[in-house]
């Protein structure tokens, strides 16, 4: 049975699960509702458990950022259960097993963006480890993020010449042997971007040496994102047309001389937009405001304001325009260069990755508007359209008949959109495609947590 086939029969009551009922069953009862949502997030996690362990470095990285971000919003929820407590137990032995796989990949044939990811999980791995007692391995972590993956995007990919038109700097996806220097694409700056400002927060907080170095980062590239939004005839931050905005997954400048006319790596099209970039750039920016006292070197003035506009822009463009009207489901953007035939495989985890962000407490409020409906939709559908066998999560989870619906408000919105309506994952491997796809329950999962009262 298909997951178009699986709505229609199950329809919005759904079909229980070793006893559980699905979302919202028993309407009225918080408590009631909260105890499906633990028991779903401890199924959701076993099933990660049986699919995590794939050789993909990228996706690898990004799935157990999902997993580690979802643990610690399910042990801040219920710090008391048992149940999370042998969950963590059994992500320290996954972490100490990463640390082993990241040791055997020849990292001369990763892109830069790919340290990107592993720097970001491993942030987040040693918050989980410290808090635990894990002091040694969470040691690792800080240099795998620190040494490792930011010194690589540094040093091989930010671009230090300041030649680029129209906006010089900013970071190149190419690979780290040199042999590709890659395009300057969203995902990638904003990796960088994100990477450092979480760095440095956490290095200012525990006094940690050398930490200007991070903010220095951070700060290049708040000027690489904002000194492109200013020249609006490129719409690098599109508005949408009724209210609010979006960044598109590219910065293109087409005139001769121009630094930003590539095409490739991956295929660009007109107006290509994507969940992911939504997130990360609205996580950089609220770091941005949180240590705007320490930006006084620079000589700026009024970041956090102008840093707090962008992410009100962007959370208005996120609620009009990727959450659809007809189900309330958070969808992705219906831009061919995302869904397939070549990189859907890499993309389809966008909504996951968005909401892992535009989920957590701080960025919630800064956005201005209120996604929580969105997200307990969203999380519902996932769970009434998984394998109800092994709890496996689907790379779609809506009906081809809202999809449709959703293309035309895109449009309407955007001016652009494309007619997919499915994922093109053939070439993906089934093991990687069930780890993505279940991080991007786990991510929805933890963002559904954190609207409980």
């Amino acid at each position: 049975m298909d997951r178009r086939e699986f709505i229609q029969v199950t329809g919005k009551a759904g079909i229980a699960f070793s006893g559980l009922l699905p979302f919202w069953s028993c309407s009225g009862s918080s408590h009631a509702f909260e105890e499906e949502l633990k028991q779903q997030a401890l199924l959701a996690f076993q099933r990660f458990e049986e699919v995590w362990d794939f050789s993909d470095f990228w996706k690898r990285g990004n799935t157990f950022d999902a997993c580690l971000v979802f643990a610690q919003a399910c042990q801040q929820r219920w710090p008391d259960d048992p149940q999370f407590g042998q969950m963590n137990e059994k992500i320290v032995r996954m972490l100490e097993q990463n640390l082993t796989f990241f040791a055997s990949v020849k990292v001369e044939v990763m892109w830069a963006d790919d340290f990107g990811w592993w720097g970001l999980m491993a942030l987040n791995a040693r918050k989980l480890l410290l808090n635990i007692g894990e002091t040694v391995l969470a040691n690792k972590y800080w240099k795998l993020s620190t040494d490792l993956c930011w010194e690589y995007k540094k040093n091989a990919a930010y671009d230090h010449s300041p030649l680029a038109k129209p906006i010089p700097h900013g970071c190149r996806n190419g690979d780290a042997s040199g042999q590709s220097l890659g395009v300057k694409n969203t995902v990638t700056n904003v990796l960088l971007f994100l990477l450092s400002s979480r760095i440095y927060r956490v290095a200012r907080a525990e006094n940690i040496p050398d930490a200007d170095k991070y903010l220095d980062m951070a700060y290049r590239q708040w000027i690489w994102f904002t000194e492109w939004f200013k020249l609006e005839e490129y719409e690098f931050l599109k508005k949408l047309s009724s209210e609010g905005a979006l960044v598109q997954e590219r910065p293109m400048a087409i005139f001769e001389g121009s630094g930003y006319t590539e095409k490739i790596h991956p295929p660009w099209a007109e107006g290509w937009v994507w969940t992911g970039d939504q997130g990360m750039l609205v996580a950089a920016l609220s770091d941005m405001i949180a240590v705007k006292d320490d930006l006084a070197k620079f000589d700026v003035h009024a970041i956090g304001k102008e840093a707090k506009n962008i992410i009100q822009q962007i959370g208005l463009g996120v609620r009009h325009a990727l959450v659809a009207e007809s189900d309330g489901i958070i969808r992705e953007a219906p831009c061919l260069s995302s869904f397939g035939p070549e990189h859907g495989r890499d993309y389809v985890a966008g909504r996951g990755i968005m909401m892992r962000y535009l989920g957590s407490e701080e960025e919630k409020t800064l956005l201005g508007v209120n996604l929580d409906t969105a997200v307990q939709n969203t999380a519902k559908a996932i769970w009434e359209t998984r394998n109800q066998e092994n709890n496996q999560f689907q790379p779609a989870y809506t009906s081809k008949d809202n999809d449709v619906l959703y293309v035309e408000q895109f449009r309407r919105l955007w001016g652009l959109a494309d007619e997919v309506h499915a994922w093109e994952l053939t070439t993906m491997v089934e093991k990687n495609k069930n780890g993505v796809c279940q991080a991007v329950g786990l991510d929805m999962l933890g963002a559904a947590i954190k609207t409980l009262k």
